[in-house]
């Protein structure tokens, strides 16, 4: 093998085991918390040693933060932007069900995103950790991740409920809204027990429905039709 070889094989061998060590800490500190998780215990699940977590990313707070920043890179592929708001908002007509079109779209995405798409589930529940259990990154994902989608929701209330009276009712009502999908996902196993479901796999599309029905009762639109 020529030196080139060898050095495109190290790196790629580097970079495979940058990614293992994302995805075992991801679920490492889903499951247990950032201060429930040692670097002995992360090196021993990855299966490498101490030394390779710090050569990649200088210890455990730093493979937290790059977890943090992987979920951050994929914000927009589960909240829709401001921006993508806005601009179906102004695509759409003014009649309620026309609003209420805009919103299923909105909460399809959210669904998709927080619910439905596995390769999210360990950052989701990261996310939903660190609201309640902050740890020193929050505010770099209260900057990057949390205002700018809050701020989406913000908007996609102002402009599309029957009756909404100020910012402070945009605001509240758009953290009800995400707090219901939230809440779905942390009951996901009550849910699927009681449901006789395995998983929510292959019954997206009824979550989609009822979710997209009651969110438009949540803000007085219509509660026919939601697709």
């Amino acid at each position: 093998m020529t030196e080139r070889g060898r050095k495109s094989l190290k790196r790629a061998q580097g970079e495979e085991t940058r990614i293992t060590l994302l995805d075992t800490g991801a679920e490492l500190f889903a499951k247990n918390g950032y201060n429930g998780v040692s670097m002995r215990t992360l090196a021993a699940e990855a299966g490498v040693n101490l030394a390779t977590i710090s050569y990649h990313f200088g210890g455990k707070a730093g493979l937290y933060e790059a977890i943090i920043q992987e979920i951050t890179n994929v914000r927009d592929q589960i909240f829709p932007p401001t921006e993508a708001v806005r601009a179906r908002l102004a695509e759409a007509g003014e009649t309620p069900e026309e609003r209420a079109e805009v919103v299923d779209w909105f909460m399809g995405a959210l669904i998709d995103g927080l619910l439905v798409r596995t390769d999210y589930l360990w950052g989701v529940v990261i996310i939903s950790r660190e609201l309640v259990h902050p740890t020193e990154i929050f505010s770099k994902m209260e900057a990057e991740f949390f205002s700018p989608n809050l701020e989406s929701l913000s908007v996609l209330v102002r402009e599309t409920a029957a009756h909404c009276r100020d910012e402070t009712d945009a605001i509240l009502t758009g953290h009800l809204i995400v707090s219901i999908i939230i809440q779905l996902l942390e009951s996901h196993a009550l849910i699927c027990k009681r449901l006789g479901w395995d998983s929510y796999q292959g019954h997206h599309k009824t979550i989609e429905a009822i979710v997209k029905t009651r969110i438009r009762g949540l803000l007085g639109l219509p509660m026919e039709n939601a697709q």
